[in-house]
């Protein structure tokens, strides 16, 4: 159906943009919407029309907001990622901490939402149709994960600095350490089975990705257990 045949209504009820709550509500209700029919049908078998009619607004609405699908599971999987993560992964806020305590409070933090329902079926469908629909890896790549990597390494750069870590790129190492972190979560759950992503032990994994990192990142004349 194309988004402009919305127009001719006939004698049907009108759809349009809600008429209660803010701007910022209402988007809210369209993320939440898209998000629901796309982790209940898959990326496939969604569609704009069934999102419009679930959140009960015109497809014109949406295309408004969104070029295309993929557009809008984009904006679905930058919503999950950044929940409650903008102030965690301030750069000020960071360098509050050692580098040690920094990097295990965004492990903790990134390792949470990739182990999240949500997010978790989200990162299946986006692994699945990647080949048939290379935008959507475009869109994991370039909108939330880019933002993810360059909070990291602006907190890099700042502590390069201060001389508490020694890194010849933080931009690499940034998008090195965010691997090491999730490399294991990603592979439970792209092979894996429930049982043996829920016996993951990502606490000891944490601990070990860190001791690792810093062990490459710490300053030669500073003892590691001290980053």
């Amino acid at each position: 159906m194309d988004h402009d045949q919305d127009m001719d209504i006939g004698t049907a009820p009108r759809v349009g943009r809600p008429r209660r709550g803010t701007e910022s509500q209402r988007a809210d209700t369209l993320i939440a919407t898209a998000t629901r029919v796309f982790l209940r049908d898959g990326y496939y078998a969604a569609s704009i029309d069934k999102v419009a009619s679930e959140a009960g607004v015109s497809t014109r609405t949406i295309y408004e907001r969104f070029k295309n699908k993929a557009d809008l599971l984009g904006a679905v999987i930058s919503r999950l990622i950044e929940q409650n993560m903008a102030s965690v992964l301030d750069p000020a806020e960071l360098d509050r901490l050692t580098p040690r305590e920094a990097l295990t409070l965004v492990g903790q933090l990134i390792g949470g939402r990739a182990c999240d329902p949500a997010s978790s079926a989200l990162f299946r469908i986006v692994a699945t149709e990647a080949q048939r629909f290379p935008e959507l890896a475009a869109k994991m790549r370039g909108g939330a994960k880019a933002r993810v990597d360059n909070a990291i390494a602006t907190y890099f750069r700042g502590q390069i600095e201060r001389g508490t870590l020694t890194l010849s790129d933080p931009d690499r190492a940034a998008v090195l350490f965010l691997k090491m972190v999730c490399a294991e979560i990603h592979e439970c759950l792209l092979f894996g089975t429930a049982e043996e992503m829920a016996a993951l032990d990502f606490s000891a994994h944490l601990e070990q990705v860190i001791n690792i990192f810093l062990n490459g990142a710490a300053p030669r004349d500073r003892p590691t257990g001290d980053a």
